[in-house]
């Protein structure tokens, strides 16, 4: 089973704190406990300084008055005096022993020096010094066992105060980090469901953190990855349409030449008849051959690039016209080119095709009588008929390949749909804008409008 993040951070964190809370109350135990012991072994210091000093006073006091009181009374009565505050002390003459009021007297440590040992359990401090220039040393014990005591005491209170704050900080971190782990928790939900498919769905972003930038990058993310998905199944539609009707237009001229190559082949008809076949068989041919050059040329496009040079617009207008005077003669259209000057950066022999397949279409749009015009402005071309017009649907598919406005009219002439596809191949590899005005019955106008050269206003 998976640990969520949340828990492993509120585990580290609990785990960290009360690590760190621990120590820190135990040092800080340990600590007073060490200036505590320091203090007490301080006064006992001063205490022991005090007693010698008091009982040297007293001995020579005693040694002057010649009393007959021994050194063993006084030390005895000494004994007794301290004896309430748990003191005990031994004297020693060269080492031997006079008098001790402990239950076993003690090794002698070295003069001057502070030592605890522990008697039944129980601690005590000592400190040994010099009385008389030497003639006696005290022995001077404490007992300490009170610091023990405390020191138990001082730890169980560190102890209850860090468990009950350790159980109050296990749950407010616990509510805290699950809290703040909410917007995780929505997020993983929500890219679940997207990995299911999902792709409706969107991340929280409320509020001004961290998470609500992360929830809003992660919708713009996801926004463009539905976008790259439609774009996708809309390209995928697309070339699945290019295939159907490739496959469409092929077999209608492939089905005409098999026809009548068996016409030819089997029956027995007159030459004039066997003529007219031969001559569908090769108009079917080069449908068939303009068919593939356009699809050719608009694959080179799109994989290749152009080389550029500086086109004059007007001359390539007059060099169309001259072109396809004999296709207008023949449908019974005008065409004309209006005064203009304009140029373009561009590769000369397809913007000539450009133009070409532009104005073919303009006049196949006219009715006999109608007229075809051509202008030249600048850093733009277009191309205008008072035809036949499109719709608004038409003009959304107008240069989708194998796309017709009128299909019997395109059949009838040999056309595939694909000149307007080639035109926006060429238009988009020059850097240039592509559009149509139109309106049914009233004509079209088109126009190409190519990106501005340097020195142009």
């Amino acid at each position: 089973m998976r640990r969520r993040f949340w828990l492993r951070t509120y585990l580290v964190t609990l785990l960290l704190f009360l690590v760190c809370l621990y120590a820190g109350l135990f040092s800080l135990a340990f600590f007073t406990y060490g200036r505590s012991v320091e203090n007490t072994e301080n006064a006992c210091l001063a205490e022991e300084r005090y007693l010698a000093r008091s009982f040297e006073r007293d001995l020579f006091d005693m040694e002057e008055a010649e009393n007959g009181t021994s050194p063993k009374l006084l030390m005895q009565s000494y004994a007794q005096n301290y004896e309430k505050q748990r003191v005990s002390l031994a004297f020693f003459e060269e080492d031997r022993e006079v008098f001790s009021s402990f239950a076993a007297t003690p090794a002698l440590p070295e003069n001057g020096t502070i030592s605890q040992i522990k008697e039944d359990g129980e601690r005590w401090i000592l400190i040994s010094g010099e009385i008389g220039e030497g003639r006696y040393r005290l022995l001077y014990g404490r007992y300490a066992g009170d610091l023990d005591a405390e020191f138990t005491s001082l730890m169980l209170t560190y102890a209850a105060v860090a468990s009950g704050v350790s159980l109050f900080l296990a749950v407010f971190l616990l509510f805290l980090l699950k809290r703040l782990s909410l917007p995780l928790e929505k997020l993983r939900v929500t890219t679940e469901r997207i990995a299911a498919g999902d792709m409706t769905v969107a991340a929280e972003e409320k509020g001004k953190d961290e998470f609500a930038a992360l929830g809003k990058s992660f919708n713009q993310m996801v926004e463009k990855v539905r976008a790259q998905m439609e774009e996708l199944a809309d390209d995928a539609e697309r070339k699945q349409a290019l295939v159907d009707n490739m496959a469409h237009e092929m077999r209608t001229p492939l089905t005409s030449i098999r026809g009548f190559a068996e016409y030819i082949e089997k029956a027995a008809v007159p030459e004039e008849e066997r003529r007219d076949a031969a001559l569908r068989i090769v108009s079917e041919t080069d449908r068939l051959k303009r068919i593939s050059e356009k699809l050719l040329d608009t694959a080179f496009l799109r994989e290749n690039k152009i080389e550029k040079e500086t086109v004059d617009l007007a001359a390539l207008l007059g060099d169309t016209v001259r072109r396809l005077s004999p296709l207008a003669g023949e449908h019974k259209t005008a065409l004309r080119v209006l005064p203009g000057a304009g140029s373009a950066q561009g590769d000369p022999t397809l913007l000539s095709m450009l133009l070409y397949n532009l104005t073919e279409n303009a006049i196949k749009a006219c009715r006999p009588g109608g007229e075809v015009v051509l202008f030249a402005d600048e850093n733009r071309v277009s191309v205008s008929d008072n035809g036949k017009g499109m719709t608004k649907e038409q003009l959304a598919h107008v240069t989708e390949p194998f796309y017709r406005t009128d299909k019997s009219r395109s059949r009838a002439e040999g056309g595939a749909g694909l000149g307007l596809a080639l035109c926006r191949q060429i238009v988009l590899s020059h850097g240039a804008e592509l559009t149509f005005d139109s309106q049914p019955e009233r004509g079209t106008t088109v126009t190409v409008v190519f990106p501005e050269q340097e020195g142009q206003p």
